[in-house]
C-alpha cells in the first residue's frame, strides 16, 4: 500500500528543519497526497468544490455512508498548512481503521462510518499556501496583480490571505466588517461579503450538502471555539469540552477581529447548527512540520470525539 507521498516524518525533513530550511506542506503535495489516498482507497469519493483566485481546483474528500455529515476543513490561512497535512494523515488512518475493523484511539470507527459521513476540504485557500510556503513568482500574473496591490515586502513569513490579499476566515457574512481597508496579509475582509471564490465555494458546498455540523481547524494556540456572537446550537458547549477532554485544548470564546466574519461563525449564525474553530498546537505560525506527530494523536482524537457526539446525537 502506498504511503503518503509527503511524510512529515521523514529524517530530510526533520533534518532539513533543523538546519533552519524552511519545509511546508503546499498544494502540489497536498494534491499528490489526495492522489494517493483514492488509489488506496477507492471508497473513497473525491471532487472539486470549487477553485481559487488562481484556478486551483479545491478538493474534497467524502468518508463513510452515514445519514448525519460532518463537514472538516483546513488552511483558511496561507501559513496554517499543517491543518491540511494533519487532515490528510488522519483521512489515511482512519480509513485504514475501518478497512481492518480494528478501532482508532479507542474509537470503533467501523462503527461510526456506517452512522457519520465526514466531508474534509483539507486546503480551502491553496493560494495563499502557496505564497505562504514558495513565496512569490514574479512572472505570474495573478503574483504581480498582488505585488501591485501590497507591495512586494509584506509577503515574508506572514501570509494568510488568498491570492488577491484578502483574509477569507473574515470574508463570511456572519457579522462581516471592515479590518483593514487595503488588501494585505492578513485582516482585509474584502470588499463586502462572500467576494471570494474560497469563501464562495465553500458556502455553496456547505448549502448543497445540508451538513449537521462543522469543523474548522486553524494554528495555533490549543483553542476551541463553540459560540458567535451570543449564539450557539444546542449542546454545542458539551461537545466542545468533550473535544477539549480528548486533546487538552481550552474551551475558549474568540475576541476581537477573531470573533466574525469565519467560517464556523456564519455555519452557527446561518443554520443554528453545532460549528466549531479548533487552533491546533502552540508556538508561532507557521508551525514547522516536524510537530505534526506530537499533535496528531491529540487532533485526532478530539475530532473523532465530535464524530461520535454527532452519532448519539441521531
Amino acid at each position: 500500500m502506498s504511503r503518503l507521498c509527503f511524510s512529515l516524518t521523514d529524517t530530510h525533513i526533520l533534518e532539513r528543519e533543523r538546519q533552519g530550511i524552511k519545509v511546508g506542506y503546499d498544494y502540489e503535495m497536498c494534491c499528490r497526497d489526495i492522489e494517493e489516498l483514492e488509489k488506496d482507497f477507492p471508497e473513497y469519493e473525491v471532487g472539486v468544490i470549487g477553485k481559487s483566485v488562481m484556478k486551483k481546483p479545491i478538493h474534497y474528500i467524502k468518508a463513510g455512508r452515514g445519514e448525519k455529515k460532518l463537514f472538516v476543513n483546513g488552511a483558511h490561512h496561507g501559513l496554517e498548512y499543517l491543518t491540511s497535512a494533519f487532515l490528510m494523515k488522519f483521512l489515511r488512518e482512519y480509513a485504514m481503521a475501518v478497512r481492518g475493523e480494528r478501532s482508532l484511539f479507542g474509537y470503533d470507527v467501523a462503527r461510526l462510518s456506517e452512522a457519520v459521513t465526514i466531508f474534509v476540504v483539507p486546503m480551502v485557500n491553496p493560494d495563499g499556501v502557496d505564497i505562504a510556503v514558495n513565496g512569490l513568482d514574479v512572472t505570474n500574473p495573478y503574483h504581480q496583480r498582488l505585488i501591485s496591490m501590497v507591495g512586494i515586502h509584506s509577503f515574508n513569513k506572514v501570509w494568510q490571505a488568498n491570492a488577491r490579499g484578502v483574509d477569507i476566515n473574515h470574508n463570511y457574512n456572519a457579522g462581516w466588517r471592515v479590518v483593514k481597508t487595503v488588501p494585505g496579509a492578513t485582516r482585509y475582509a474584502g470588499p463586502y461579503s462572500d467576494s471570494e471564490p474560497e469563501t464562495k465555494a465553500v458556502v455553496e458546498f456547505v448549502r448543497k450538502t445540508d451538513f449537521d455540523m462543522l469543523i474548522a481547524f486553524h494554528s495555533q494556540g490549543g483553542e476551541i471555539y463553540y459560540d458567535f456572537d451570543g449564539m450557539q446550537a444546542e449542546k454545542s458547549r458539551e461537545t466542545a469540552e468533550k473535544m477539549a477532554a480528548e486533546s487538552g485544548y481550552a474551551v475558549s470564546h474568540p475576541e476581537g477581529a477573531a470573533s466574525f466574519g469565519g467560517c464556523k461563525d456564519w455555519f452557527i449564525k446561518e443554520f443554528g447548527r453545532s460549528g466549531f474553530t479548533v487552533e491546533i498546537g502552540h508556538g508561532k505560525n507557521p508551525l514547522p512540520c516536524s510537530v505534526l506527530p506530537e499533535i496528531y494523536e491529540e487532533n485526532a482524537r478530539l475530532l473523532l470525539a465530535a464524530v461520535r457526539e454527532l452519532h448519539e446525537q441521531a
